[in-house]
């Protein structure tokens, strides 16, 4: 990670938990600062739209459809 980066973190974890940078430091460990990050991450990730069924189904479909037909065709 890019040391800016990383301070930029410290500082909003600090921030977040209301805490002083060098408090955050000195009770949270290498460990613990990583599972924020990661939660940090995840959190800040946009929920993936729901596919409607109808067009799902289609998709399925079609696909098998081909899957079947190459398949066929390799068989002489």
């Amino acid at each position: 990670m890019k040391r800016r980066g990383w301070d930029f973190f410290v500082m909003f974890l600090a921030r977040e938990l209301k805490m002083t940078r060098r408090r955050l430091l000195a009770e949270l460990d290498s460990h613990e600062l990583c599972l924020w990050q990661a939660y940090f991450k995840e959190s800040q990730k946009q929920p993936e739209e729901k596919e409607d069924p109808a067009a799902l189904k289609h998709r399925l479909t079609t696909a098998l459809m081909t899957r079947n037909q190459k398949v066929k065709g390799k068989k002489k």
